[in-house]
């Protein structure tokens, strides 16, 4: 059975780079958009005695608009922290079987985030929320949290799968 899951993993894994590569450029254009902000905000204070109205909002949704697209990113490339200095003196199966365990329930953690921002999202969009300065309204930043809990859901999948197929198949040898 865990052949099969196998065939079909590898697609998805480079699925999953691809989307999260296109979504790390989307955090990117986040960056670029805070660092414009700024830029406008104490240029046009400092020279011409006039900030940039909203500029604090902007930049707050400008920053969920930088990190929520990276996370996937990132965890492909192995740059969050996992403590790993036990775990590595145990045997293959047995870390395979830990790691698991771990992806688990780090995918369960990311679906409910995912839920509950698109929950929040939708109250949002039903109150009319804005802000009060910017009169960007609130809900495309809750929604986008949301879709970009997507591609690290299946990164935990992948993990998942690959863990247990670790168990299973090459552990025992």
């Amino acid at each position: 059975m865990w052949m099969k899951v196998e065939k079909w993993l590898n697609p998805l894994d480079k699925f999953t780079s691809s989307f999260s590569g296109f979504l790390e450029w989307v955090g990117v254009i986040g960056l670029l958009l805070m660092f414009l902000a700024n830029f406008v905000d104490v240029v046009g204070a400092k020279l011409f005695l006039w900030p940039l109205p909203g500029v604090t909002e902007v930049i707050s949704f400008s920053q969920i608009v930088a990190i929520a697209p990276a996370i996937a990113f990132t965890l492909i490339l192995g740059r969050h922290i996992r403590v790993e200095f036990i775990i590595e003196r145990f045997p293959k199966r047995i870390r395979a079987a830990i790691s698991s365990i771990s992806s688990f329930l780090s995918l369960i953690l990311f679906v409910l985030i995912l839920w509950q921002s698109y929950v929040y999202g939708q109250s949002l969009q039903k109150a009319g929320e804005i802000g009060s300065t910017s009169y960007l309204p609130f809900y495309p930043f809750a929604y986008l949290i949301a879709f970009c809990c997507i591609p690290v859901c299946l990164v935990f999948l992948i993990e998942v799968l690959k863990s247990l197929n670790e168990v299973f198949n090459h552990g025992s040898r």
